[in-house]
């Protein structure tokens, strides 16, 4: 048997792959018991540590054509069953295992008999693995209950192999989502009674932290913001963000705040929207803060009477006998904030223009072509906003909400939201995109410009053509990068006292090291959809555009020189270069430990 083993080798070695699927056809014909020696052929060669997967191949394609072109009905003999099982269950390779069990007539009954046995093997065991990768193989996920296989990788939180379960599979996606939703019932609360009654899963062993963020993560996923089909997981979701914004209003490491209480208002109550359980579980969560300032506060703007609160809710309130608090209030908040002396606009000398008409359109477009003079130099301060979502996935759907431009006297803040969709996108949208993003007489100023430029093109396409060259671009983090590498003595406030380490980062540390002042970053996270916008939104919108002119304007009097800057012009960051993004003085949801 190896002398045919060996002859078939050296033809596929030398690709005659035809002779060889033809010598093995012919040794099938003429033998007394094909179904041994081709169990024996297979047997022999799974056991070897080389890669036989050709052989194997042609084994088993000529085999199936000395049977069905010679329409053999021989009768199987008996082979040894633990052979048999180890091979289909450890040593054959899986994308063999459909011919094979048609070759052997292995039934369904009895292929998935083998592999529930495998399912007791530990999760992690190569042999668990394997039968994991045949049953998605043969689409067979659902031929076993959720305790048999997913159930167990969910309390594991094995992401990996739940991918490889739901294979890419809509309809497994789904499922996925429904058994999630329906253990998170309650929040959560009845999770043990759940796996214990219904699915026979006793004394189940999970971390609930991890089960959550893995419950919120496929949510976020695959849930596409089905809210009515899936609504204990987007009460999951809510309840992880809740935990995020009470981790930044209360856990700050830093001296300033990175959220006003305005903001911070605004983002709770359009989370919690009437319902009931997130109102309560906010409430609790201020409760573990000991701020009773703000459970009262917050009772009375979500219509939660003390009697509609839980008992040990009801009890602290009790105690509580005066409106004083352990933790910091927000009147006390607003004066530690106002202490700090920020970087501003010189509000004597700029106007502030909102946009949401077309005359107020057509107004901006004169100031960007320059009506006099079209072809005279122009630059602008750039940057964007958009609201916040606190879930960190691509298919989050994100809009564009505000641009802001900002002219040496005029800063522009373009209602991109609610008006500029109106504008006809092949004239008018157009017109703009190529002004700004392509043409040799504009300079844009801007700061870590790649979470704009794809929340830009993703919001509107029509910006994606003009933006390709990116020559009108002119990246101050590009600047501030090599400077701090080269020519750190430019900046005045490069050395802090006692050598400490500047807590700042993006584009406030940059002011910082040009003013000494830093950014007011406290709008930067608020709710950029609602309109009108609040005085203080508007003013941070604004900054944000106009403080780049300053930087521009201070650095090309400390070199005396605008060539040195004008280098940096539709320069892109190198893919190896770590990148200061424009939005590193905010943490990530990531950032914050999950309560779940």
């Amino acid at each position: 048997m190896s002398s045919l083993l060996t002859n078939l080798s050296q033809n596929l070695h030398f690709h005659n792959d035809k002779e060889a699927l033809d010598i093995a056809f012919n040794h099938f014909n003429h033998s007394d018991q094909p179904y041994n020696d081709l169990f024996e052929y297979l047997l022999i060669l799974s056991e070897s540590n080389q890669n036989n997967a050709n052989l194997i191949n042609c084994l088993i394609e000529s085999f199936l054509q000395w049977k069905n072109q010679l329409n053999k009905n021989l009768q199987i003999p008996y082979l040894d069953e633990n052979l048999m099982n180890d091979l289909i269950l450890k040593k054959l390779p899986i994308k063999f295992l459909k011919d094979f069990c048609e070759i052997f007539q292995i039934s369904k009954e009895h292929l998935i008999f083998l592999l529930r046995t495998s399912l007791y093997d530990p999760i992690n065991s190569p042999s668990y693995k394997h039968a994991l990768n045949i049953i998605v193989k043969f689409h067979y996920q659902l031929e076993f209950s959720p305790n048999e296989i997913l159930l167990p990788l969910i309390l594991d939180t094995k992401d990996h192999l739940i991918h490889v379960y739901i294979d890419k599979n809509r309809q497994l996606e789904e499922y996925v989502l429904d058994l999630l939703n329906y253990l998170y019932e309650n929040g959560g609360k009845r999770l043990r009674e759940i796996l214990s009654n219904e699915f026979n899963i006793i004394n189940p062993n999970f971390n609930k932290k991890a089960l959550g963020k893995l419950a919120v993560r496929y949510w976020n996923a695959f849930g596409n913001e089905q809210i009515e089909k899936y609504p204990n997981l987007a009460t999951l979701q809510h309840r992880r963000t809740l935990s995020y914004l009470i981790n930044v209003k209360y856990c700050e490491n830093n001296d300033e705040k990175t959220m006003s209480d305005e903001a911070w208002n605004e983002l709770i109550e359009e989370m919690i929207q009437g319902n009931a359980s997130l109102s309560e579980y906010f409430i609790e969560l201020l409760v573990d803060k000991d701020d009773i300032v703000a459970v009262r506060y917050w009772m009375t703007q979500l219509n939660r009477p003390e009697r509609t609160l839980s008992q040990w809710i009801q009890r602290y309130i009790r105690t509580k006998q005066n409106n004083r608090s352990s933790t910091v209030t927000r009147n006390q908040n607003l004066t530690q904030n106002a202490t700090i002396e920020y970087h501003t606009i010189p509000f004597e000398d700029v106007q502030i223009i909102f946009i949401d008409s077309m005359s107020g359109y057509e107004h901006l477009l004169d100031r960007v072509f320059n009506a006099n003079n079209a072809e005279e130099e122009l630059l602008l301060g750039f940057d964007c906003e958009w609201k916040p979502i606190f879930n960190n996935t691509s298919t989050s759907k994100q809009r564009l909400s505000i641009i802001q431009i900002a002219f040496s006297n005029q800063i522009f803040l373009l209602d991109v939201l609610n008006f500029f969709h109106t504008c006809d996108s092949q004239t008018i949208q157009q017109r703009l995109a190529n002004r700004l993003f392509d043409d040799d007489h504009v300079t844009i100023l801007c700061y870590g410009f790649q979470a704009d430029a794809s929340m830009l093109t993703a919001s509107y396409p029509i910006f994606e053509q003009a933006l390709l060259s990116g020559k009108t671009l002119l990246d101050l983090s590009l600047v501030q990068t090599d400077l701090m590498n080269s020519r750190q003595d430019i900046f005045p406030y490069s050395k802090l006292e006692n050598k400490a380490i500047s807590k700042d980062k993006g584009l406030s540390e940059l002011v910082r090291l040009c003013f000494g002042k830093t950014l007011n970053k406290s709008e930067r996270c608020s709710n950029w959809d609602r309109r009108p916008l609040r005085h203080a939104q508007t003013l941070y919108a604004a900054t944000d555009a106009y403080c780049l002119l300053d930087i521009y304007n201070f650095l090309r009097n400390r070199l005396q020189s605008v060539e040195y800057l004008q280098s940096f012009r539709g320069k892109k960051p190198k893919r190896t270069e770590q990148l200061i993004d424009k939005n590193d003085d905010f943490p990530t949801l990531n950032d914050i430990t999950s309560v779940f």
